[in-house]
């Protein structure tokens, strides 16, 4: 079997070669992993697609998260990852127009339950998606849809529970009525949460004003 081989970046996001996954993992060395939101305008204000974690021996089993993400993969750019996961993880291939790039993110937890190092990359995609277009998988057993202002809300603690639409694998033929709670988060530590909550506010702007806030996410670690 071939090993999967991932980029390894330094501290301003720049490749600086690759390694098998295990090894880089092993030896704490900076990781790229690449993030895939969506949300679109709506006229009753912009909604937001989310996926609900399901692969086996995932530390953050169960917990809400963004639709796709994974490692950037050996001599991959980062773009073609997001594409990429898109594709592996919501069943839809994206034209390179319907990404729009909100920023970059160190992340480094020792104190993580696995220790973790890495450079975060983070994508939006535009194209308007309905839950029966989602495609289950292995990683992903149900797809959740909400109002940003609402998710926006939720992960910066506002209010306590949110109204969503989801769509289960176990019942993929029906989209059913949702509460989303902070406990769908509460396995992720501060540093992860931050970075959701940076993504939410960049996404709330670019759908906004259509513009990048370079302040939001920082361009080095």
């Amino acid at each position: 079997m071939t090993k999967e081989r991932i980029t390894l970046f330094d501290a301003r996001g720049n490749p600086t070669g690759n390694k098998d996954r295990a090894a880089a993992h092993r030896d704490k060395d900076r990781v790229g992993l690449c993030f895939v939101w969506a949300a679109w305008p709506e006229p009753g204000g912009a909604r937001m697609l989310l996926q609900t974690r399901s692969r086996p021996g995932d530390p953050y089993l169960g917990s809400l998260d963004s639709p796709a993400g994974g490692h950037v993969q050996a001599d991959e750019p980062h773009a073609e990852t997001a594409r990429r996961e898109f594709a592996e993880e919501v069943g839809l291939a994206l034209d390179p127009g319907e990404l729009v790039f909100l920023g970059q993110l160190h992340l480094q937890d020792p104190s993580e339950r696995y220790w973790r190092h890495a450079m975060q990359f983070f994508y939006l995609c535009t194209r308007p998606i309905a839950l029966t277009a989602t495609v289950f998988n292995e990683e992903v057993n149900a797809f959740v849809e909400v109002a940003l202002a609402d998710f926006d809300a939720l992960v910066h603690g506002r209010v306590q529970t949110i109204p969503a639409r989801a769509r289960y694998e176990s019942t993929p033929n029906e989209i059913r009525p949702r509460e989303v709670t902070p406990a769908a988060f509460a396995a992720y530590n501060e540093q992860i949460m931050d970075a959701i909550r940076r993504s939410s506010r960049a996404i709330q702007t670019y759908l906004a004003t259509g513009a990048i806030d370079a302040t939001i996410f920082p361009a080095s670690g």
